[in-house]
């Protein structure tokens, strides 16, 4: 298991390093444009880093469907027994939810602590308050993501449609919240009849350690079967 997993590490730290030089290049494109300065400014690096949390889960997402597909091919056929790659991958998991949840939490703290005027949209997508939200959903990300590529191996067709399925539902609710917090939406919604809104971070957390245990177990089943390609 060790061995497979220094393997999968190789093409983590690669995979983790663009996502740490997209964030310092966000940075400084929010430094050089004047966006700590004032709230007002409007701009690419405004929407950048403000849908950042959901840009993370996009990454893993395609990181794990390489995962799955040309990194799982490459180490069975370099001998890696199946439960041994298994395991691996959920330290690769593991690791990789834990450097994003830093690297995001680091991006949501960085403008209070650095005196920003924060623009109002900031806030959308942190997830300061609840943590375990952006923990579970970068792990369904990395699972799903999995699965899209075992899909894929067997059924091309049906496997595309998943993905892009998959990265429109998540780049949607991301444009539908960004958008929310320019029009108001979020105040409009704030009355009783919004009441039930407050239940769905516990729903949302049952749905995503549901989806995840099931597809763990999927997982498991496709890999213990797995004939490489």
């Amino acid at each position: 298991m060790v061995k497979s997993f220094r393997f999968l590490l190789g093409f983590a730290w690669v995979n983790l390093g663009a996502v740490i030089g997209f964030a310092a290049i966000v940075i400084g494109g929010c430094y050089l444009t004047g966006v700590p300065g004032s709230s007002q400014v409007q701009n690419l690096f405004v929407s950048y880093y403000a849908m950042f949390p959901t840009l993370i889960l996009l990454c893993l997402f395609l990181y794990a469907f390489a995962l799955c597909t040309s990194n799982l091919n490459m180490g069975l056929s370099m001998g890696a027994r199946r439960g041994d790659f298994f395991w691996a991958l959920q330290g690769i998991i593991v690791f990789y939810t834990l450097v994003c949840w830093v690297l995001q939490w680091l991006m949501a703290v960085l403008p209070e602590v650095a005196n920003w005027a924060v623009p109002e949209r900031f806030g959308v997508l942190s997830f300061r308050d609840r943590p375990w939200i952006f923990l579970l959903l970068s792990m369904a990300a990395l699972v799903l993501g999995c699965l899209g590529g075992l899909l894929m191996v067997k059924n091309k067709i049906l496997g595309t449609i998943v993905i892009v399925i998959s990265m429109l539902i998540l780049l949607g609710s991301t444009m539908f919240l960004l958008l929310a917090s320019e029009t108001g939406i979020f105040d409009f919604m704030d009355g009783p009849r919004w009441a039930w809104l407050d239940l769905l971070p516990r729903i949302t957390t049952g749905v995503l350690a549901v989806s995840f245990a099931g597809g763990e177990l999927l997982i498991w089943h496709t890999i213990q079967r797995y004939v490489v390609r």
